[in-house]
């Protein structure tokens, strides 16, 4: 290849726009998208990969039936099996929760595809998912926003809302290093610093949108709100996701 046809690094042969880029879903920074207990009262639910348990007292207080799912014996759960194969008739349950599991299942696709299927229409997919944390425990599939859009979309189900920012890649693996020394403010200080940068790199984008693409300054407005938010979500440590079945 000459060097008059060579691309630049990383450079595709798309011209991506940030709305391409974007999921198709309302965007939250450094915000929590759902309260757990508006969710759960009265309903059946599945927490898969429940660990220990955490969410069992509080579905069940509020009237919920609380099913937990892990592979390994040893934790709270009633049920052993994997999040690949459940165990269960087909909507079965109003609200699945998987709070930092996805990254530890080997066969995603499939796990979605069992969510999809155990989900009475209309039933709703909460949890977290990480991103830009390294290794950790055994991990496989740190996923990105576009996958949780992708992996929704392709088992009939729709992500409506996710929330990025809140910690980064940056600050996770600093925290990493720095261990055993106590880094919890330090890290929030980071966090807060770097969210204060894409702020500013959007204000900066703001003023280019206007002056040099001639925008109006509600197209300049929201597209500079649009790339805050996507900057968030790429450096994310992970997301929390909230996905509903289609009807």
């Amino acid at each position: 290849m000459s060097d008059s046809v060579k691309a630049a690094l990383g450079a595709g042969v798309r011209a991506l726009t940030l709305k391409d880029q974007a999921p198709d879903c309302e965007i939250y920074v450094n915000q929590s998208i759902y309260e757990l207990s508006d969710l759960v009262k009265n309903k059946r639910v599945i927490d898969i990969g429940c660990g220990y348990g955490r969410n069992k007292a509080l579905v069940e207080s509020l009237g919920g039936t609380w099913v937990g799912v892990e592979p390994f014996e040893g934790g709270a759960h009633t049920v052993v099996a994997s999040a690949e194969d459940l165990p269960f008739e087909d909507n079965t349950f109003d609200v699945a929760i998987m709070d930092a599991v996805l990254e530890h299942i080997p066969h995603v696709s499939l796990a979605f595809a069992e969510v999809a299927r155990v989900l009475k229409p209309g039933g709703v997919f909460v949890g977290y998912s990480a991103f830009m944390e390294c290794f950790h425990e055994i991990s496989y599939s740190h996923l990105s926003f576009k996958a949780l859009e992708y992996y929704s979309k392709i088992n009939g189900m729709t992500l409506e809302k996710i929330s990025g920012g809140g910690a980064f890649g940056i600050d996770y693996h600093l925290r990493v290093i720095a261990y055993p020394l106590p880094f919890k403010f330090i890290r929030r200080v980071i966090a807060f610093l770097i969210r204060r940068t894409f702020r500013l790199k959007s204000r900066f984008a703001y003023l280019g949108l206007r002056y040099k693409r001639k925008l109006s300054a509600l197209e300049a407005r929201e597209l500079a709100s649009l790339y805050y938010k996507i900057e968030c979500l790429r450096q994310s440590n992970g997301f929390q996701f909230q996905i509903r079945k289609n009807a």
